[in-house]
């Protein structure tokens, strides 16, 4: 008897388990497509195109991998709508994060990483310590062009984040974070909104060096 009571709660233990899982992948594929339907977004199951278009941060760490339960849309800002995108950031096999990037007007001259104290250092070799920017560490691919960016409406954008967002960075025409996996939609929308924010904080830095380049 004893032998099939244990065999019994391993099997309810088992399958309370599988349910959770299962609850937590559709739950959340459920919740992000109703939060796009809300805002006239569009969402997809899966896109392995996007996280190609971007080569550093996460995507240098492991790979561009897929985007899972993906929404794309406009964040409405003063300034007009921004292009942006938030999706589940599947890499080798396993979500590692919720990748949320927003469009900045003009392509920046180089790439920028800010990361937070306790995030792990980047491993790649082409971005060098430049200096802190609000609380956190500004890692650049090319240190005379970022400098003149890096102000402090750059820092109070960047601090604006939050201390559960270790990692964000922006290149070409983008800024993104990457955000702990199963942030609710509410968090998300949040954090888009601060990252057009901070896109906002590069483009006054971009436009401040401009006319001196051009004298």
């Amino acid at each position: 008897m004893s032998v099939w009571f244990v065999i019994a709660i391993i099997a309810i233990i088992v399958g309370v388990g599988l349910l959770l899982f299962d609850r937590f992948r559709g739950g959340g594929s459920r919740d992000r497509k109703r939060w796009a339907a809300t805002r006239e977004w569009e969402f997809l199951d899966s896109d392995p195109v996007l996280p190609s278009r971007w080569r550093y941060g996460t995507i240098h760490q492991g790979g561009p991998g897929v985007a899972r339960n993906l929404v794309s849309g406009d964040v409405p800002t003063p300034d007009g709508p921004r292009q942006s995108y938030a999706f589940d950031h599947e890499q080798a096999g396993r979500v590692s994060s919720v990748l949320c990037a927003v469009q900045v007007q003009t392509a920046l001259p180089a790439a920028v990483e800010l990361r937070l104290p306790s995030a792990p250092l980047p491993d790649d070799a082409g971005l060098d310590l430049l200096e802190p920017v609000g609380e956190r560490y500004a890692f650049v691919s090319d240190a005379e062009a970022v400098r003149p960016l890096l102000t402090p409406r750059l820092a109070d954008a960047s601090d604006a984040i939050g201390e559960d967002v270790e990692l964000l960075w922006a290149e070409d025409a983008w800024v993104l974070a990457a955000a702990p996996v199963g942030i609710s939609p509410d968090r998300m929308q949040d954090l888009l909104a601060d990252l057009a924010e901070v896109a906002t904080a590069l483009e006054e830095g971009l436009s401040a060096v401009r006319p001196s380049a051009g004298a």
